[in-house]
């Protein structure tokens, strides 16, 4: 058997859906036993980096780890970005590629690729023994998805066109995996449930894991049991919409009441939340709890989570014996749960004036979600305008949220809402891109206009690198090498194959993605904001507390429901 087909067995044996790629020298034997045997769907990208933050938003969205491929050298180097966000996001992840000879005919291209693996946080993996070439691989299964951090699988260049002198017998990495996370140490959960019982303002912070495990309904019986506010992570925006003692996000898109009844808690559980440095605004949003987490995977050593008592274990498991433990020490306390707390969550939502330099980026928001149909999901990329879909957008029911923001870079959000999107077919895929994140991987509208996939882009358009453009001017210098006059984004994405409109109010926003659920491809919808209108995670970072207006979070049902 070619080493090739050996390969291409292995990944689309381990793939749980599609493997993304871009073909180059190091790939085209595996990609073409791929083609030839059409076990597994081909998505290919149009840059090296884009494939692999396809794959990084497949499984995001899906919860399955991804497999992507790229070529070596160049194809590796194009990955670096997509390797860290999704090294930082924890991912679940296979890239395979090969390796170049430091010499010869291959050294204009040559890595060291164990080297690039190393500083992008990414597990390198040699295939490099071809008697153990099937173990090999499976291992490296295993690694991404019991660390949850990529993993490179790595053939040199004198395998690429290897024939293997054995039968090829492959087990699968699932086979060596246990049946469950382990259970909590029993100690460990009765000290948990004694620290519990005995606060007096507990809250409890739902994150990525707690959405995944579905352990809403858990989670607010537990925090009837002792008097708990409920919030979540971004990444678990919209968790407990509804309850009466949701606050929302914690964190740097808190609104006024939610930082003021948080800085009251003694005591902060995090379920399936790593409680970093964003959801603890560096450790300033409880200035007076203790900190705990119960997590599936083993004790991290993250950099920004906030340290505490800390209990490995399944979240349904975990928060079930937790009440349990807890009905055996007779907690009931009152905590939050008083008039006093719900009279801070019914306060009226903040007025702002309305800009008079582009669409109000609140209001944009208000309007996308009033038009988003039941089970969407949002992508949001990074900069600037991020914070306007994170504090400001109301999810419909059953809509999940994604960010692409782990590694603190721009232009992610389009090629991982097309990973998003493939993921979940069901859904109503809108990403939320701006425009100089967008123009930084707008290729990808052809792929996805090729796939005909049917995914929104709502460009957040102030012409600027709008970040940029703010921490110029605040620091008395010259914003002008961040702006520019902005292309249109209409005429691009129909140059790509796609479809698209121009935004002249926010509430044309509800009928463009009518317009656009009926439209079989990627649809652009160019929202042209103020660029002087300032988000309010970044008032509180620059213009000082005294200085920002009051950001109050309202009432359910309100328009500005976050």
């Amino acid at each position: 058997m070619h080493i090739g087909e050996a390969i291409a067995d292995a990944l689309a044996t381990e793939a749980d859906g599609p493997i993304f790629g871009l073909m180059g020298d190091a790939n085209m034997p595996v990609w073409g036993a791929l083609v030839k045997a059409g076990r597994s769907r081909l998505v290919p990208a149009r840059h090296d980096g884009a494939a692999v933050l396809m794959a990084d938003g497949y499984a995001k969205a899906s919860g399955k780890l991804a497999v992507a491929t790229v070529t070596c050298g160049p194809g590796l180097a194009n990955c670096a970005n997509a390797l860290l966000t999704a090294a930082r996001a924890e991912t679940p992840l296979v890239v395979f590629t090969g390796e170049t000879e430091p010499h010869g005919k291959g050294a204009t291209q040559y890595l060291d690729q164990r080297r690039f693996a190393q500083a992008c946080d990414a597990h390198y993996h040699p295939l490099d023994r071809l008697d153990s070439l099937a173990e090999d691989v499976a291992e490296g299964f295993y690694l991404a998805r019991t660390r949850s951090q990529p993993v490179i699988l790595n053939l040199p260049a004198q395998h690429w066109e290897a024939t293997l002198q054995f039968p090829w017998d492959y087990r699968p990495s699932g086979e060596f995996l246990p049946p469950h996370a382990p259970a909590p140490r029993r100690e460990l959960l009765e000290d948990l449930a004694r620290q519990l019982a005995a606060a007096k303002r507990p809250v409890l912070v739902a994150g990525r894991g707690a959405l995944q495990a579905g352990v809403r309904e858990q989670l607010e019986r537990l925090g009837d049991q002792v008097g708990a506010l409920l919030a979540t992570s971004l990444l678990a925006k919209g968790f407990f919409d509804g309850h009466p003692y949701d606050v929302g996000i914690a964190g740097s898109f808190s609104g006024a009441p939610t930082e003021r009844l948080l800085a009251e808690a003694d005591f902060v559980l995090g379920v399936g939340a790593s409680l970093n440095f964003f959801t603890t605004e560096g450790g300033l949003l409880f200035p007076q709890a203790r900190i705990a987490r119960i997590d599936s995977k083993p004790h991290p050593a993250a950099i920004g989570v906030a340290p505490g008592f800390y209990l490995q274990g399944d979240a349904a498991q975990t928060v079930g014996e937790l009440a349990g433990a807890l009905e055996r020490l007779k907690a009931g306390n009152t905590g939050f749960r008083t008039p006093a707390t719900q009279e801070v969550l019914k306060s009226p939502p903040a007025r702002f004036e309305r800009p008079d330099d582009g669409l109000d980026p609140r209001a944009l928001m208000d309007a996308l979600g009033r038009g988003l149909p039941a089970q969407a999901q949002v992508v949001i990329g990074a900069g600037h305008f991020w914070a306007w879909p994170s504090s400001y957008l109301a999810l419909p029911p059953g809509g999940r949220f994604h960010h692409t923001a782990a590694f603190g870079s721009i232009g992610l959000g389009l090629a991982q809402g097309i990973g998003a999107a493939i993921a979940c077919p069901e859904r109503m895929t809108v990403v939320v891109e701006g425009d100089g994140g967008l123009l930084q991987a707008i290729q990808e509208l052809h792929a996805a206009a090729e796939l005909q996939l049917p995914i929104v882009i709502l460009v957040m358009n102030d012409s600027a690198f709008g970040a940029d453009v703010l921490k110029m001017r605040w620091k008395g210098r010259d914003p002008q090498g961040a702006s520019w006059q902005s292309p249109d984004f209409v005429a691009l994405a129909r140059g790509f194959g796609g479809e698209g409109v121009r935004l002249d109010k926010e509430e044309d926003l509800v009928g463009a993605l009518a317009q656009a659920s009926a439209h079989r491809g990627p649809f652009v919808i160019d929202a042209r904001v103020s660029p002087t209108t300032v988000n309010d995670s970044y008032a509180k970072l620059y213009q000082g507390r005294e200085n920002r207006a009051p950001l109050l979070r309202p009432p359910a049902g309100s328009a500005w429901k976050r």
